[in-house]
């Protein structure tokens, strides 16, 4: 890479892309909108794993692509 390059930045991101350590540091955080018929990410932040709440919604985020996400990104099971 050239000095001055506008690509250089990306291309070192993109090189980062890899290490399991920056997906984790910087994965997207999910949509925090309350609807009715899945999980609430503010309540599922507060909750221990084995909670009643999780317990409760486990089920619906295995078929379910945004509720599996919420519970991905606070690092619980499905």
């Amino acid at each position: 890479m050239r000095r001055g390059d506008p690509r250089a930045p990306l291309d070192a991101l993109l090189a980062q892309l890899d290490d399991p350590l920056f997906v984790l540091k910087h994965r997207r955080e999910p949509p925090r909108r309350e609807d009715g018929g899945h999980v609430s990410p503010s309540i599922l932040a507060l909750s221990s794993p084995r909670s009643k709440y999780v317990r409760r919604w486990r089920r619906h985020a295995r078929g379910c692509p945004a509720c599996a996400a919420a519970f991905r990104y606070f690092g619980l099971n499905i």
